[in-house]
Order: structure tokens, then C-alpha cells, then sequence
């Protein structure tokens, strides 16, 4: 038999969805597995704490919170903030191109020149001798 318990078992459990026999089996797990007991005790804390936020006094005082957050957000990218990241941005890739263009004109390996072919030179053969063509010594 089975005996895990999935989230959406447990949150179907807590929203009165499970019937007959899947009720049971997770009402078994619950007592058997302290685990299992804590998990939903959790769950149920979480959303009484959700639903408390959402509805409560506390509501008003996160929507501030969250309009104060966005509006510094927006106030820290401005022009005037932005505009060293431009400069430094500039100057590092300028200083980029200089590093690269010292390589390659100082220590880049240079390629060997290339020799210009040599035209064939004109050779003469020599036959080998025949019998009359030398006279003789005598």
C-alpha cells in the first residue's frame, strides 16, 4: 500500500475534496506519520496567514510598502545614475580594441613570407656513349 501523502492529497484533505476510502487512507497517514501531521498544520498556518494578509490591517500597510518599493526603483534609474555606466562601458571597450591591436602588431606569430617560385633552370642531358662515337687510343 501506499504510504506517501502528496501536496495535492493533503490540500484536497484541508479543502474537504477527499471522500470514502482516500479520506481515510489520509486520515490513517496523519495519525501514523507525525511528519504528515506537521505538514498540514503548516498548510493551514500558511493560508490562515495568506487569507490574514490579504484581508486584514496588515493589507494596507504591505500595498504602501510595495508603492514605496516600486517608486525608489524607479528613481534609482535615471539618467544621471546611468550615465558612468555609459563612461565606463566606453572606456573598457576602447581599451579592448587597443589591448587586441597591440597584440597582433607586436606579438601576434607572424607568418613567413612567402618565396616566389623559382623558374626551372634548362639542363642538358648527356646520353651515354656509344662504341663509335670517340676514336679509338691507340
Amino acid at each position: 500500500m501506499n504510504n506517501q501523502l502528496t501536496f495535492d492529497e493533503l490540500q484536497a484533505y484541508q479543502a474537504g475534496r477527499l471522500k470514502g476510502p482516500a479520506r481515510h487512507r489520509v486520515e490513517r497517514l496523519l495519525l501514523e506519520d507525525p511528519f504528515y501531521a506537521d505538514a498540514l498544520a503548516g498548510l493551514e498556518a500558511m493560508q490562515h496567514t495568506a487569507t490574514g494578509l490579504a484581508t486584514g490591517p496588515m493589507s494596507e500597510q504591505m500595498a504602501d510598502l510595495r508603492d514605496a518599493l516600486h517608486q525608489r526603483i524607479h528613481e534609482s534609474a535615471t539618467q544621471k545614475r546611468l550615465w558612468p555606466l555609459w563612461i565606463a562601458t566606453t572606456t573598457a571597450a576602447i581599451l579592448f580594441m587597443l589591448a587586441v591591436a597591440v597584440y597582433f602588431i607586436y606579438f601576434a606569430p607572424q607568418k613567413p613570407a612567402k618565396v616566389p617560385p623559382v623558374a626551372p633552370q634548362k639542363t642538358t642531358f648527356m646520353y651515354p656513349a656509344r662504341s663509335g662515337d670517340y676514336p679509338l687510343l691507340s
